[in-house]
């Protein structure tokens, strides 16, 4: 392996290193959903009012129970997508997208909510940062600075030490706010001043503010791409959840109560209202401690959490915007949005495309300034994604039920011989019904929303059936190498690949791809081509032009057709692709190369013969390598320029029909 090689396979190894222990773990876990505290306080409250603390505790059920079946699903595939990943194992590609889909969008939300409360939190350092005009510029500084992080691909490689304290920094403040307004504002009675069951709020109000209450624990997608980047032993992942579980909530609704009784629910001209759903609303917590006595304790614990809110919002806003780029390149890499999407940087191995885009979204969310609105937009996406990522648990239990489970979610019942989880049902049951609460009370994230999913489903539509001419719902997927340019230099200018409509197709076209785009100097005008073949064997008793069956003829087109996609991938590449017909592949592939003028044929290895005893028997003779069949054997000794010669190995070849292997060699 090169050098170039091995850095850029470095650059794509896991952040989170092995043998963190439980502490770590939980502090790793918790530092991906605890930021959101900041900014969903003031939201819930403007709505649940003095119901606060117990709608933080009832989105907390909601949370005890997304995070067991979150970690089941981890810990079963160790891989990153979340509810999309588990939907495409346990349902489709249909599935796994709209789940997908719908995670999009909150990132994007968590990215903009995240970079609009910054200004906010500044307020101690400058009150000017947050006025109009100044909100803005400095959301659009923080979403650019992580957008440039992530295609840096500085996102916490080599300062895990850094981003540990960070974390711990945060559940220090969140435990001070705590103690602290215990000793400063405990007033219990400020708790229901302002509460009337059923009226203030309305039943209507609590059951909204706990769907918007789901904002809390905005980072539950993102602590399930943890799940390759860790090992983590079954006894200690149990620990890990259950204390997660009971600490996040707890947490949460103790910090609701404090805020509630130093920014306590007063009667409004339209009711009772709290200045965390108004005044304070970008920064709730700086309004809490804001409101404590006496006035150096407000002073100290003001400027604390600016110090500690600021940087752990930015930390937010750079984590969200690399759950999206990993999020749209697995979109890529399975066929569900065009894999130039997910097209990644030859240096820092990053999606850049995916990232750009994404800024320049994030930043048009941020720009109207409406966290409410943006809070309506998440609930939409998680509550229906969250619902996908438990029903595709339950379908698992029914489909695959012997597959290894690390972590099972407990009480389980028998159905038809499967073991379905309780919490998973009852979840899948409130999530649905929270989702239909989002559709049912609120216009704006019923439209946004609903427009984001319709415009994602038409496109995907589009790209499957017209574009890949493929089924909605059957996985195919592109190798993740064809998705980065290749960084070893050569020669060729002209080289020609056949294509078989075989499964290692892909690697060999990636082969020739990145063989074709590593030379850094090809200029627009002198761009290394890339002629694709598929050769149709017509046998001696017709002529080559006769009529041929119409399933031959729809699958060479289709070989071609997928190769071309794959071979489009790479950038300053030009494409061409044609079918053939020969008396022989082998003669056939030579006479292309000839009259192509190739400098090169990329040639894949024939699978070995399972037919053992030799030619006699039927089998590829011992007189050449397993490996080599008759077409390629004749290539090799016809061929008119060099040939390579890729050669996955036995094991690759059995790996090539379970979704998502690639692997190959080049001699």
């Amino acid at each position: 392996m090169s050098a170039p090689e091995r850095s850029g396979r470095s650059r794509l190894q896991p952040l989170l290193q092995r043998g963190l222990g439980v502490p770590g773990l939980f502090v790793a876990v918790y530092s991906a959903v605890g930021f959101s505290i900041y900014f969903s306080l003031g939201v819930v409250a403007d709505r649940g009012l003095g119901l606060t603390p117990l709608i933080f505790l009832a989105a907390g059920l909601l949370f005890v129970l997304a995070t067991l079946s979150y970690v089941e699903g981890g810990a079963m595939f160790r891989e990153r997508g979340g509810s999309s990943s588990f939907a495409r194992h346990a349902f489709n590609e249909l599935i796994a997208f709209i789940a997908g889909w719908a995670i999009l969008i909150d990132y994007l939300i968590v990215v903009a909510l995240a970079a609009i409360s910054v200004p906010h939190y500044l307020e101690p350092v400058s009150s000017h940062l947050s006025q109009p005009g100044w909100e803005i510029g400095v959301a659009a500084a923080v979403i650019a600075a992580a957008c440039l992080l992530n295609v840096l691909n500085v996102t916490g490689r080599g300062r895990e030490r850094t981003l540990s304290v960070l974390a711990l920094a945060d559940i220090a403040l969140q435990l001070a706010v705590i103690v602290v307004g215990v000793f400063a504002v405990f007033h219990l009675d400020r708790l229901t001043a302002q509460l009337d069951l059923f009226t203030d709020p309305s039943l209507t109000d609590a059951a909204y503010a706990a769907v918007v209450a789901m904002l809390a624990y905005a980072g539950i997608e993102a602590a399930s791409d943890l799940a390759p980047d860790i090992e983590v032993r079954r006894r200690d992942l149990r620990r890990i959840v259950s204390v997660g579980a009971v600490a996040v909530p707890l947490v949460y609704a103790g910090m609701a109560a404090i805020a509630l009784m130093a920014v306590p629910v007063v009667a409004g001209p339209d009711g009772p209202q709290t200045a965390l759903g108004n005044e304070f609303v970008e920064a709730p917590l700086l309004g809490v401690v804001s409101a404590f006595q006496p006035a150096w304790v407000a002073d100290s614990m003001r400027w604390i959490v600016a110090l500690v809110a600021t940087p752990i919002l930015f930390w937010a806003a750079t984590t969200s915007m690399l759950g999206v780029s990993r999020h749209i390149y697995t979109l890529a890499i399975n066929r569900q949005i065009p894999s130039w999407l997910g097209k990644l940087n030859a240096r820092h191995a990053t999606p850049h495309v995916a990232i750009a885009i994404s800024g320049l979204i994030a930043i048009g969310l941020a720009i109207p300034t409406d966290v409410k609105l943006l809070a309506g937009i998440y609930a939409f996406g998680a509550t229906l994604a969250i619902t996908i990522a438990h029903l595709s648990i339950l379908r698992l239990r029914v489909r695959d039920p012997d597959r290894l489970r690390p972590f099972r979610v407990p009480l389980n019942i028998g159905w038809r011989g499967a073991r379905l989880p309780v919490p998973s049902i009852v979840a899948a049951l409130l999530t649905g019904l929270a989702f239909l609460s989002v559709l049912a009370f609120h216009d704006t994230a019923r439209w946004v929303g609903g427009g984001w999913m319709a415009f994602g489903l038409v496109a995907y539509v589009i790209y499957r059936k017209f574009v890949e001419g493929t089924s909605l719902t059957q996985r195919v997927s592109v190798t993740e190498k064809a998705l980065t340019k290749q960084v070893r230099g050569v020669e060729y200018r002209n080289i020609l690949v056949p294509v078989f409509g075989t499964e290692l197709d892909d690697d060999i076209v990636a082969t020739a791809g990145r063989l074709a785009a590593a030379d850094e100097d090809t200029n627009d005008d002198d761009c290394t081509r890339l002629d694709l073949v598929y050769v149709i064997e017509v046998p001696l008793t017709l002529p080559l032009d006769a009529e041929l069956p119409p399933e031959r003829e729809a699958e060479a087109q289709r070989a071609v057709a997928r190769a071309r996609d794959v071979a489009e991938e790479y950038a300053d590449v030009r494409v061409s692709a044609e079918v053939l017909r020969a008396r022989d592949v082998g003669a056939g592939i030579v006479d292309a190369a000839r009259q192509s003028g190739a400098e090169a044929i990329v040639v894949g290895a024939e699978p070995p013969s399972k037919i053992r005893g030799g030619a006699t028997l039927g089998g590829i003779g011992a007189a050449r390598p397993a490996e080599v069949g008759a077409a390629t054997e004749y290539v090799l000794k016809k061929a008119p320029c060099r040939v390579l010669l890729t050669a996955p190995p036995e094991t690759a070849l059995k790996a090539s029909a379970e979704p998502g292997a690639e692997q190959s060699s080049a001699d």
